[in-house]
């Protein structure tokens, strides 16, 4: 930022000890997103010809404005310098452009469109399944809204050196929602930037974090961080004031090898494993981001932040689209994990399609994990005990039960001390650490006794605990039946046409859409035929040519941008998103 634009800036803001209904010691916060938690109108920080401001959209009148700063009783909240961001801001050049040319973009941009762009982009970079290909771009589109979701779970990249897991990470980078990019950072920086205003500030993609697992603040902030409003307690450095930080974001984890199971199963357990092998991508995507003169790198990276900053407004045009209620078939865990995700695709009006794409790459990724947790010590014992039980009743003696558990695995006991058992496959098992698995976890209490330990088994709570460990049912989506329809949002208050925060003029006309003449309209016309066959389209509409491509086309993207068309030797209709 220049000098002049500096001094602007501050004219506009006035002094940082602002004063408020005569308040001097108002505080001041930086915030890169604001909506009162969901309560109000959302702004997202910007930089527009160089200066910061938060953009908002109204529905009410139909467009984009802007504003300087936000006053509340005790605070003002303020966008950043652009040497204040953490991640890579979203800039405009002009202030025109934004209602003329990316809103009309982002009015007519479908959720299946975007889906199908960003899976386009993904793969561009990533030599991938398609199953990763689609839960990493089901994830961009997450991120954007993670702030509307109960929760969100977290992606384990897994891979040594040269698979190519960094490309991931680079990848989500450009994409997803202000994504900031760290490693091996101490449990302060995450508080820093996620921030003590309001949850969902940014997206984390966290590498090298091979010792996460012996870090506790850490581990326990991702414990609590995948619901909105849980809350981390921290002490300033003058040691008199608590201060709470919302730990809740989608986080991307990088690592050579996975955490340890028995240290950080409650993580491992909010999210979804990704083994990365070596593999041959199109592009890379770190010399995509540094194009280096190079005019074929710099006309991709071009298309990735233009369609990064529709995606932005994409957000704040569908922020208050209500959720109706929806069953998956799933419970528990695994429902947290998939249903959010699947609520937001349904709410903004995903095809069956595409419903069912995202379903199926859930299902995959969903059935890897709990093959896991099939896998543990829990898994294992649990049918041991609900034998024992069917053998012995409700009310077993503890010595009986460790009895049980020896004789039924491959192993053997200490012979010096028969209370440790050699696991072939599990490591060594201790008797008190098996029973207080029982207790703890299985719905068991000991009832001590002269002659020993009885553990008392309540047989509702034993049954509900098994459900974990069966894998039998997939994801269904379905409408709820008779559920209410959420309630409107609030009526937002008519935006003052007369006031400077409404961008109306600016001389620099740097938008394709204006030196190209294009109108609005015609800049989102669907293709006249497809791309990839002899089908014609006319009078088809957009919805219908989007069915098309999905059906009869459906790893190939509805509007190919120009590296899409240079790599599958497409002819070009001389559309917008060929730029």
């Amino acid at each position: 930022m220049t000098d002049e634009q500096r001094n602007w800036y501050n004219k506009q803001m006035g002094s940082r000890k602002v004063s408020i209904n005569g308040n001097p010691k108002l505080k001041e916060e930086i915030v890169y997103k604001y909506s009162n938690k969901g309560k109000g109108q959302l702004r997202e920080a910007v930089i527009i010809e160089g200066k910061p401001y938060f953009l908002k959209y109204s529905k009410t009148d139909g467009y984009l404005t802007i504003e300087s700063y936000i006053d509340e009783e005790t605070r003002r909240l303020r966008p950043p310098y652009p040497e204040e961001y953490p991640h890579e801001p979203y800039e405009f050049n002009d202030g025109k452009s934004l209602n003329h040319y990316y809103l009309p973009l982002a009015k007519k941009l479908t959720i299946d469109e975007t889906f199908q762009k960003i899976k386009s982009y993904v793969k561009l970079f990533n030599d991938i399944d398609n199953n990763t290909l689609n839960l990493l771009s089901t994830n961009v589109v997450g991120s954007l809204f993670q702030d509307r979701l109960s929760t969100i779970h977290y992606l384990f990249i897994v891979g040594g050196n040269g698979t190519g897991k960094s490309a991931f990470g680079d990848t989500f980078e450009c994409l997803g929602y202000r994504v900031v990019n760290i490693t091996n950072a101490s449990e302060a920086f995450w508080y820093r930037v996620l921030g003590s205003v309001e949850y969902g500030q940014v997206t984390i993609v966290a590498e090298e974090i091979d010792k996460l697992d012996e870090n506790s603040q850490i581990m326990n902030m991702l414990k609590t961080g995948y619901q909105p409003n849980a809350k981390v307690p921290r002490m300033n450095n003058d040691n008199d004031k608590m201060d709470f930080y919302y730990p809740f974001c989608f986080k991307i984890l990088i690592a050579e090898r996975s955490p340890r199971e028995h240290k950080a199963r409650g993580v491992l357990d909010r999210g979804f494993k990704i083994n990365s092998y070596k593999g041959f991508p199109e592009f890379k995507i770190k010399e995509i981001r540094n194009p280096q003169g190079n005019k074929l790198r710099q006309k991709i990276l071009n298309e990735i932040m233009e369609f990064r900053k529709i995606l932005l407004i994409y957000k704040l045009i569908h922020f208050k689209d209500p959720f109706v209620e929806v069953d998956i078939g799933l419970d528990g865990r695994d429902e947290e994990l998939c249903k959010p995700l699947l609520q937001l695709f349904y709410a903004l009006g995903a095809s069956e399609e595409t419903q069912k794409e995202i379903e199926q790459t859930l299902q995959h990724f969903l059935n890897i994990k709990n093959k896991r947790k099939q896998n543990s010590r829990e898994a294992l014992i649990y049918p041991i005990v609900a034998n024992t039980i069917s053998k012995y009743g409700l009310n077993i003696d503890s010595g009986i039960i460790w009895q049980e558990i020896t004789d039924s695995l491959e192993g053997q006991r200490d012979e010096k001390n028969q209370n440790i058992f050699h696991s072939a496959d599990y490591g060594d098992l201790y008797r008190s650490t098996v029973i207080g698995m029982i207790t703890d976890r299985f719905g068991g209490e000991i009832d001590h006794k002269e002659k020993g330990n009885l553990i008392v088994i309540n047989q509702d709570i034993f049954r509900r605990m098994g459900k974990q460990y069966d894998n039998t049912k997939g994801i269904q989506t379905r409408l709820i039946p008779d559920s209410p329809e959420p309630p409107d949002s609030p009526p937002e208050a008519p935006l003052s046409h007369d006031n400077d925060n409404i961008i109306k003029e600016c001389e620099n006309m740097t938008s394709p859409q204006y030196q190209s003449g294009q109108s609005d309209e015609s800049a989102m016309d669907y293709p006249p035929s497809c791309y990839y066959c002899e089908e014609c389209f006319d009078g088809i509409g957009k919805q219908g040519y989007e069915k098309h491509v999905l059906k009869i086309h459906p790893k190939m993207p509805c509007y190919p941008g120009l590296a899409d068309v240079e790599y599958h030797s497409l002819i070009g209709k001389g559309m917008w998103w060929e730029i």
